[in-house]
This record gives structure tokens, sequence and C-alpha cells, in this order.
């Protein structure tokens, strides 16, 4: 663990406070690593907003369930039409989540 020693002092207005506040929590860092890691020239991305997480679960279901489709059509198995549909109904769910955004 490195040992921090130094210590820089700097005024700031409550605007500029809370915009350096607001900038640390896009990336999901405190103040003191964020100051650190632009000092650095570390390029930080906003953190993932928490409904992309399931956005992405959905997605999975939705591609792991066209995946089943495939290799039954690749077998030479029929594929019921409720399945299909089951398909389509997913993707127009997550088609209207992805437009929210």
């Amino acid at each position: 663990m490195k040992l921090r020693e130094r210590k820089i002092t700097v005024r700031l207005t409550d605007a500029e406070r809370d915009h350096l506040q607001e900038q640390a929590e896009l990336v999901g860092l405190k103040i003191e690593p964020f100051i650190r890691n632009t000092i650095l020239g570390i390029q930080m991305k906003p953190r993932p907003q928490e409904e992309w997480a399931e956005l992405l679960r959905q997605t999975a279901g939705i591609s792991n369930n066209v995946n089943q489709i495939a290799k039954k059509i690749n077998s030479g198995e029929p594929v019921t039409v409720e399945a299909m549909r089951l398909v389509l109904d997913m993707q127009r769910q997550l088609w209207d989540k992805l437009q929210e955004f």
C-alpha cells in the first residue's frame, strides 16, 4: 500500500464542491480517488446504471431462447409457433426498455 504523506488543500465554492462530488459519483468513486485518477490522466467512464443489469439479463435470456430455436431448426426439429411468438414478445419488451434509455 502506498503511503500518501503529501496533503494539498484546495478551496472550493459550494457549487464547485457539489460538481466535483457529482463527477466522482458518476464514476463510482469518492472524491480523493477521483482527483488522483484525474491528476494521473486515467480515463474514467461513468458507472453503468443499475437498470442496465436487468437489460443485460433480459438480453441474455432472449439470446438463449433464440439459440435454442436455431439449434432445433438446424437439427430438423419443428419449432412451434408459440415458441416463436414468445421470442418476438421478449424482443418487443427489450426494444421498449432500450427506448426508455
